[in-house]
């Protein structure tokens, strides 16, 4: 058997030459386990000669389906993420028309009262002719 050699992934893992050739997917499974502290990582990748080929196949399972389940989880965060981020342009977006068209209304405003002044004063000249 080989000397242990540190994995670059998980720093304080040490998985023998055997096993990485033997169980290259499983010991990746293993390293990016989210449910296990460093020294379960340890355990499994140490105890993965000894065990059966059934034990294997069960571990292969449940590491599968935890990665599937991060993933899962991850694309609904970031899904969700983008939904919300959506949700806070269209609210922004509807601040800004809102200021605008306020803006709008007091322009026209003024304008129709700035009119209204030359209309005045136009008709008082016409009415000192």
């Amino acid at each position: 058997m080989s000397e242990p050699t540190q994995t670059p992934a998980a720093p304080s893992i040490n998985v023998s030459e055997e096993v990485r050739k033997k169980y290259p997917e499983l010991v990746e499974l293993i390293k990016a386990s989210q449910s296990m502290t460093n020294e379960e990582r340890q355990y499994w990748v140490d105890v993965l000669l000894i065990m059966s080929e059934d034990q294997i196949q069960n571990l292969r399972g449940i590491l599968a389906n935890e990665k599937k389940q991060v993933d899962e989880a991850n694309q609904k965060l970031k899904t969700g993420m983008g939904e919300e981020e959506s949700k806070v342009k269209i609210h922004f977006d509807e601040i800004r028309y809102r200021e605008r068209k306020k803006m709008l209304r007091e322009t026209e405003i003024k304008s129709e009262s700035e009119e209204k002044q030359n209309e005045a004063a136009l008709l008082e000249e016409i009415g000192k002719m």
